[in-house]
């Protein structure tokens, strides 16, 4: 993924994938700076490059903890 900022324009890529009714792209800077007017709309902010695991997927047969003790 080469995402670049959607506020910086092309020449800079993005840290982070900003999540609500759409996405946006955001580099460090620009998530900096709208990180707490961002949130208290409700949009979630992800890392680029990391990988998150639902929190439903750990309860998904076989995944559980009494599976993992058999």
């Amino acid at each position: 993924m080469n995402e670049t900022c959607d506020r910086c324009g092309p020449a800079v890529s993005a840290a982070y994938r900003v999540e609500r009714v759409g996405e946006l792209y955001l580099c460090g800077r620009c998530a900096s700076r709208q990180w707490r007017a961002l949130s208290a709309q409700g949009w979630t902010f992800w890392p680029l490059g990391v990988h998150a695991l639902a929190p439903q997927a750990s309860a998904a047969p076989g995944y559980g903890p009494v599976e993992d003790a058999a």
